[in-house]
């Protein structure tokens, strides 16, 4: 009910003098108002969060950055923890978008196996003749300086499933000049559709391009072909490590050192596998170098695969002193688009029974690009000066890489009551983690750890030691958790 002014009665709106369209014209000024009270209070909400988030990422970097011990000693923590922190993308994100490269930057990953999809931004590929534009499946890091650590080579998995083949758009983790990365106790698995059985498709693991310095510890790579697409341009040494695959699972430039790793052969149909396909900068003196290695796997390889083949530029490649549970053609080494190996040789390869293997017939006539026949002129088998000269200190003078890997003697450890576990404090160590029932549960950088109320009786506590990388040492001894 409303006044009319010109009459002073009573009247009902739709009797009223006021124009409709003015009336009309209230009502959305009445509701624009409330559309602004909501738009400023989701504006203020989202400055909130922004705030949050900021507050969040400045507190993780400060409890994971640098943390003085009890004697004053600056020790690390890890700056990302997948999953605590989120998943393996976010954090090699982190790490390429963290502010000052010249630090290291830590990640640890937790036991589990983790399926992972890529970056997911458009990259073009060319399938059958066709361009397409796809999600990419890979995962890159670009940033100097980072180490991905993980529980342990068994139990920490990084799988990605590509849907398209080759080099360029299925590596599970690219490093693109990502110089001094620093990889330990995971496995990294190019599973291409999820199909055991595609032993010619090319899905590579791990793939490396222009990356100097780079440490790989305890690293398993699984894929079938191209497995390791190695480094151009770059040096990388690798200890401990399992590479397996079919067909050229250890593939491409650089100067690569295998120390003590595995190379397992998977099964291929009933046809022979190939180890390596280098493709060695003219310019190096030194291409593949596999010193006390292993081969094993499929049973049907034995006296079927071949130690590689020429892929292109100047290859180079020498197996020295290599435990072949299997062993290869009497060949040894096969042909390929018509390159010529710079050295292909081998020195005291061993026999499953640890006896010296038969190398004699090593093939040493490889075709040209003309499909002429050539005679190489290196020995296929070196002698012991030539060999001495695949000292790792030679292959990388002033480096050191082996002890930049090595990994920190755990303490004993020990149990007070019902409240802490404690242990001498260990000077190398740059960390140290708590596991509880083997399974890493906590870090701290004091000799210290104070059992959380409510714990089980019989769990059973003990500790790991980081090196300098973050790399986890071996378990301590067990101390278990009183009844009461």
């Amino acid at each position: 009910m409303r006044v009319c002014p010109t009459t002073g009665k009573g009247m009902w709106l739709k009797d009223s003098c006021i124009p409709l369209f003015m009336v009309r014209m209230a009502g959305i000024s009445f509701f624009n108002r409330i559309f602004a009270k909501i738009l400023d209070c989701m504006q203020r909400l989202t400055s909130l969060l922004m705030l949050a988030f900021v507050l969040w990422t400045l507190s993780v970097s400060l409890v994971t950055a640098q943390t003085p011990d009890s004697l004053g000693r600056i020790r690390y923590k890890y700056d990302f923890i997948v999953p605590d922190n989120g998943n393996f993308i976010s954090a090699i994100h982190a790490a390429n978008n963290r502010p000052d490269k010249s630090k290291r930057y830590r990640i640890f990953i937790k036991s589990s196996m983790y399926r992972i999809k890529g970056e997911g931004n458009p990259i073009k590929i060319t399938e059958n003749g066709k361009e397409l534009t796809i999600p990419s499946p890979m995962t890159v890091l670009t940033a100097p300086n980072t180490s991905i650590c993980g529980e342990g080579m068994k139990n920490t998995q990084i799988e990605s499933m590509p849907m398209h083949e080759g080099i360029s758009c299925t590596s599970t983790l690219f490093l693109k000049g990502a110089d001094s990365t620093y990889i330990q106790d995971l496995e990294l698995w190019s599973n291409y559709r999820d199909d055991m059985n595609a032993f010619a498709s090319r899905a590579v693991a791990l793939n490396e391009k222009n990356c100097r310095g780079n440490i790989f510890k305890n690293l398993s790579l699984m894929s079938n072909q191209d497995t390791y697409y190695t480094n151009d341009g770059g040096t990388t040494y690798l200890e401990g490590c399992t590479i397996k695959g079919t067909v050229d699972f250890i593939c491409g430039g650089g100067t690569i050192y295998f120390n003590r790793c595995d190379i397992e052969l998977r099964e291929r149909g009933g046809k022979g596998d190939v180890i390596c396909a280098p493709a060695t900068e003219a310019n190096r003196t030194y291409g593949y170098v596999f010193n006390s290695c292993r081969i094993y796997g499929d049973k049907q390889q034995e006296g079927k695969y071949m130690l590689g083949r020429p892929w292109k530029n100047a290859p180079r490649a020498v197996f020295l002193g290599t435990l072949m549970e299997l062993l290869p053609d009497s060949l040894g080494w096969t042909e390929m688009h018509g390159t010529l190996p710079r050295l292909f040789s081998e020195y005291e390869s061993l026999d499953k029974e640890f006896q010296l293997a038969p190398t004699r017939g090593r093939r040493m006539q490889f075709k040209d690009a003309n499909n002429v026949t050539t005679n190489m002129r290196y020995n296929a088998n070196l002698t012991t000066a030539e060999a001495d000269k695949y000292d790792i200190n030679d292959v990388f003078p002033g480096w050191h890489p082996e002890r930049k890997s090595a990994q920190v003697n755990p303490p004993v450890v020990h149990i007070k009551g019902r409240g802490s576990i404690y242990w001498d404090d260990v000077p190398e160590a740059c960390l140290y983690a708590v596991c509880k029932n083997r399974d890493v549960v906590a870090f701290t950088t004091q000799p210290f750890y104070n059992v959380p109320k409510g714990t089980a009786e019989g769990a059973c506590y003990s500790v790991r030691c980081a090196n300098f990388y973050g790399g986890l040492g071996e378990r301590s001894n067990e101390v278990t958790y009183p009844n009461r």
